[in-house]
């Protein structure tokens, strides 16, 4: 009996998310057909829901790509400053956390650099609107 509490929580804390979800989906799956069986009994003919493919945004790839780099620099430097200088021995957390922020700000201050020159297609405005 005192195994089954651990197992009845687990079950719980796990299963009535999936339940309640699978719920909701299956009621807006049925109420999305009912409305369609209604236009067609009205003789509307409803339009189809086709996903528009949607072309990726570039700029967010390379601002991604840019603070990322810069993270992963602001780590590496918040370590060696935190392990070899006399400063960041006793405050480890701190030039770590310094040092990552400094190099993030870094990265979206080239971000915002590199893509102030970048001049917009007229092609990608249109898809843009799309």
């Amino acid at each position: 009996m005192g195994n089954l509490i651990p197992i009845v929580a687990i079950l719980c804390a796990v299963g009535l998310p999936i339940a309640t979800g699978l719920v909701i989906g299956l009621a807006s799956v049925k109420n999305e057909h009912r409305e369609r069986m209604g236009m067609i009994e009205q003789g509307i003919i409803p339009p189809n829901k086709t996903k528009a493919k949607s072309n990726p945004n570039r700029l967010v790839s390379l601002r991604n790509g840019i603070v990322l780099i810069a993270l992963g620099i602001g780590l590496i430097v918040g370590f060696l400053c935190s392990e070899y200088l006399v400063i960041g021995q006793d405050n480890e957390f701190w030039i770590i956390g310094a040092s990552v922020v400094f190099f993030l700000g870094l990265g979206y201050l080239a971000y915002f650099l590199v893509t102030r020159k970048m001049v917009i297609l007229p092609q990608q405005e249109e898809n843009e609107q799309a």
